[in-house]
């Protein structure tokens, strides 16, 4: 039985070690700016698995996991609606890439509707990323950065990319006929 409950709170800490847990956040390069809001490094390093609590921050993460005991794990989580309970298990690290909206619409065609899951197990191999490549949060974030710039559309419509940063740039909380309007204007 999970004794103590740990809140995790994504977009408010950037770098914080702990003797038992670490959490490593950094930005992506520029170019992927729109598309990433962040890489993360979460590891528990106890020897018992524990409870935490996520709350919703916006993001459509793709998280990859392993152990030195289990084989590489890639899941998709999807846009959270609430806050939920997550089993960190021990002796794990989480390397996570935090995409946009906008980011999850461009590579997954994802539309805030979409996968009905919360969790979804991605195929082994996505995106070229091996056990190896979780060594660090920098080599992790170099390789993936470097598969996202293969794969993003070198160009992309205007009128979407402000739709999201209005939606981002208000704190999710942009009145809704000033989306209703920009969604329409974006519809041509």
């Amino acid at each position: 039985m999970i004794k103590n409950i740990q809140y995790f709170f994504p977009g408010q800490m950037h770098i914080k070690t702990m003797q038992d847990f670490e959490y490593i956040k950094i930005v992506p390069d520029k170019r992927l700016s729109g598309f990433v809001e962040s890489f993360l490094l979460c590891a528990n390093h106890t020897d018992e698995d524990k409870e935490v609590i996520i709350f919703p921050d916006g993001r459509v993460d793709i998280m990859f996991s392993c152990t030195d005991q289990e084989p590489l794990v890639a899941e998709l989580f999807n846009l959270d609606k609430k806050a939920r309970r997550y089993i960190f298990k021990k002796q794990t690290k989480l390397f996570m890439v935090c995409l946009t909206l906008l980011g999850a619409e461009y590579r997954l065609g994802y539309n805030g509707t979409d996968f009905g899951k919360d969790e979804i197990r991605l195929p082994a191999g996505f995106w070229d990323i091996s056990k190896e490549d979780l060594t660090s949060l920098d080599s992790f974030a170099e390789k993936v950065s470097e598969k996202l710039l293969e794969i993003f559309p070198k160009k992309m419509d205007e009128r979407k990319q402000q739709l999201f940063e209005l939606i981002y740039s208000s704190g999710g909380k942009a009145l809704s006929s000033t989306l209703l309007t920009a969604r329409k204007n974006s519809n041509g």
